[in-house]
């Protein structure tokens, strides 16, 4: 239920509308059924992974939902709820549950930053409409919430497909060769999240082909990875969810003006109430 955040970010709850979909805040718990059920269509069904405590009741669902907000796509003709984000924002992090993503990683630096910040993840799209449309929808709201609540980082795990510990390591040594860690904030998996390197060899051979290894990494990393997003450590093990998962933050401010423009993003000059 979204009267339980701040009146500014929440209201109205339509972000964004054209003639086919509209992108919103889920407002009740029918619409956050919803989107738990995309979550679990696409997460245990498609992709055969995603938490086993939720076959019963064929919703993905964890103890962080009730403190986050949850955006949904909704496709006009049908009713039905095609793409979804859950956001979860600093400032009830911090007095809360802390971040979801501090379940898997040890997060130093990051406290400073939190109430500036939202934690993006459940990141899914219905399989028949994944032309990229939908996902950039999705962004063009996460700005306009940003923009409300006056926030400049987005931070989450975005997971990778491959299961396999070499592709992990060596997707992770790519990207430092690529000076795309980040200084400032230090991830550290947990004990229980820690992944097994494998032999220097092993990781080297995926290395020598760049070709290969870029399409190791899912089109949602690529997309955050072209805005500027930087990880911030060594990849995790996510095994009830069965992934690999990298921690990473994203300035707003630091995305290329290309994108900005294309979100809408602006600077907020409102008083908050």
């Amino acid at each position: 239920m979204i009267s339980k955040f701040p009146k500014h970010i929440v209201t109205p709850a339509v972000l964004a509308e054209t003639e086919n979909f509209l992108v919103k805040l889920a407002e009740n718990h029918e619409e956050i059924e919803n989107a738990q059920r995309l979550r679990y269509k696409v997460f245990n069904l498609e992709q055969n992974r995603g938490l086993k405590n939720t076959e019963k009741f064929g919703i993905d669902f964890d103890e962080y939902d009730e403190y986050c907000m949850h955006l949904i796509v909704i496709e006009k003709s049908s009713g039905d709820v095609i793409g979804t984000y859950r956001v979860h924002l600093g400032c009830i992090a911090n007095s809360a549950k802390g971040f979801y993503s501090s379940k898997e990683y040890e997060i130093h630096g990051l406290y400073n930053l939190a109430d500036k910040c939202i934690e993006l993840g459940r990141t899914c799209i219905d399989p028949k409409f994944r032309s990229g449309a939908i996902i950039a929808f999705l962004w063009g709201a996460i700005t306009e919430l940003l923009v409300r609540a006056d926030l400049i980082y987005m931070l989450g795990c975005v997971s990778l497909e491959n299961t396999e510990s070499a592709a992990g390591w060596a997707l992770y040594e790519y990207l430092c060769r690529k000076n795309l860690l980040c200084k400032d904030i230090k991830a550290t998996p947990r004990p229980g999240f820690k992944m097994d390197r494998p032999p220097k060899n092993i990781i080297d051979n995926i290395l020598s082909d760049e070709a290969s290894l870029k399409n190791i990494i899912p089109p949602l990393f690529k997309g955050y990875l072209h805005l500027g997003a930087l990880i911030c450590g060594e990849p995790a093990i996510d095994r009830d969810f069965g992934a690999i998962d990298f921690f990473i933050i994203l300035n707003i401010e630091t995305v290329p003006e290309r994108y900005k423009r294309h979100f809408n993003y602006r600077k907020n000059t409102e008083k908050k109430p």
